[in-house]
């Protein structure tokens, strides 16, 4: 397990959540139905990225599979 690589992996995550809120709160502020619908869009790709670095750290990371696993995920 390349620690430096998860390091990295773990920050990426954390700025796709924050994006995602980030996103979801202009959303929430903005009465432009046009703009709501593309920035939706834009946030559900965000989503789709939470999952794919998931997915990577799962492989990556022994313990975190095993977590995710005891949780039914």
């Amino acid at each position: 397990m390349d620690n430096k690589t998860l390091k990295s992996l773990r920050e990426d995550l954390i700025g796709e959540l924050a994006a995602i809120n980030q996103y979801q709160e202009h959303i929430d502020e903005i009465d432009d139905e046009e703009v709501k619908k593309i920035l939706s869009h834009i946030r559900d790709d965000e989503k789709e990225h939470v999952a794919e670095i998931t997915k990577i750290i799962r492989k990556l990371d022994e313990t975190q599979e095993e977590k995710f696993r005891k949780e039914g995920l």
